[in-house]
């Protein structure tokens, strides 16, 4: 399990914005989990700046909306 980074928001399409906290950058449709390895969804996007990246991450569709919410401000990862 690999730190990907800190949970910004959600965005309007849906997916939630992660500001990436490693130096390499994580591989398309990687699986993201919680700490607790509670699946989050899968890596959809990398954008932004080269030094600062931000990853887009597709829900997955069985997570609550309750559990996206929470997970703002958290840290997440790639199994």
């Amino acid at each position: 399990m690999k730190r990907l980074g800190t949970v910004l928001h959600l965005s309007p399409h849906g997916h939630l914005i992660i500001r990436l906290e490693e130096t390499s950058l994580p591989r398309m449709n990687a699986k993201v989990v919680t700490k607790k390895m509670d699946r989050v969804g899968t890596v959809y996007d990398i954008f932004g700046p080269e030094k600062a990246p931000y990853v887009s991450v597709k829900l997955d569709k069985k997570m609550p909306k309750a559990s996206v919410q929470a997970l703002v401000n958290e840290r997440v990862f790639v199994a």
